[in-house]
């Protein structure tokens, strides 16, 4: 009860800020894009790519090809173009700080058969690196970034066909679901289902002494709606702190259309997942929309780091 009573006397301040937030941001925040250079055509891309080395300290297979711009190596065209359509959708119609999204190209190589050119970040570590050093202060202006990047990434799109961007349903990644992908999800009542198969699973693993019996009722229909634009991956590897003290997001290959909650408990697993600090790890609350009722569910389902379920 304490807990509850902290968090919400703590959001209801934040939220007070948020407006201060906000208009500072519009006014006095010149918007982050980087020039665009290099109108290179897609053969001498191919050449540079395949000439090139790999970036040092990421996790994703990128290479720098110039000094405005890497490539990242992507498995398949599938995945691959709903991810650039996210960037593009972020980058024009958001104040988000995101790379460009510059093309995307069809070629074979080790990773698989897609390329995306993007924006290189320059002069910016991860936000796991950073994070330790930084004061009060600039901990709480991320958080404040956070709030106004998350609220405008739920505002660009909206769908009633739950996963990534297509015209067609896709395969759905994210912690909230499984460490490999899963659906395709053509209705939000299919994703509900696979909840609703979550109880049954975890009623198997009880019988088998792996874990105690979860005795809950399936969530209400009510929490899988509306679905939202989300990032789905906002682990700290993906959040940049520049040399200007600018935030960015990278890596749009979860993105999609999911429950609001999705965000909050994406973030949180993944800290739990890449063991984050403690510090990180109690703001998140703070950042995204969090759903307590649908957190503790999934707990007693199973998820969470380490869990029987993520098989």
């Amino acid at each position: 009860m304490l807990e509850r009573i902290v968090y919400h006397t703590v959001a209801i301040a934040l939220t007070i800020l948020d407006r201060p937030f906000w208009l500072y941001d519009k006014y006095f925040q010149k918007l982050v894009r980087l020039p665009e250079h290099e109108p290179w055509s897609d053969d001498e891309i191919i050449r540079a790519v395949d000439s090139a080395s790999y970036l040092d300290g990421t996790d994703e297979r990128l290479v720098k090809i110039s000094e405005n711009t890497v490539v990242k190596f992507c498995h398949d065209w599938e995945t691959t173009v709903p991810e650039s359509l996210a960037m593009e959708l972020v980058y024009m119609q958001t104040r988000i700080a995101a790379p460009r999204m510059k093309r995307v190209l069809q070629h074979h190589h080790a990773e698989g058969d897609s390329l995306i050119v993007m924006d290189f970040i320059p002069n910016s570590q991860r936000l796991e690196i950073v994070w330790p050093t930084l004061s009060m202060w600039s901990r709480l202006k991320i958080i404040l970034t956070m709030r106004l990047y998350l609220r405008q990434i739920r505002r660009t799109l909206s769908s009633n066909v739950p996963g990534p961007i297509s015209p067609t349903p896709l395969p759905c990644s994210g912690l909230q679901l499984s460490l490999d992908p899963l659906g395709p999800f053509p209705t939000v009542a299919t994703l509900e289902a696979h909840y609703r198969k979550q109880i049954a699973d975890a009623e198997y693993y009880a019988s088998r002494g792996w874990s105690p019996s979860p005795k809950s009722k399936p969530l209400p229909t009510s929490v899988f709606t509306p679905l939202v634009f989300t990032h789905n991956d906002l682990n700290m590897r993906n959040l940049l702190l520049d040399d200007r003290g600018v935030l960015w997001i990278v890596d749009w290959g979860f993105a999609g259309f999911f429950p609001p909650w999705f965000e909050y408990l994406g973030m949180l697993y993944a800290a739990q997942k890449d063991n984050n600090p403690e510090s990180w790890q109690h703001c998140i609350k703070y950042m995204a929309e969090p759903n307590f009722e649908v957190e503790e569910w999934m707990q007693k389902m199973g998820y969470g780091f380490h869990h029987p379920l993520a098989s």
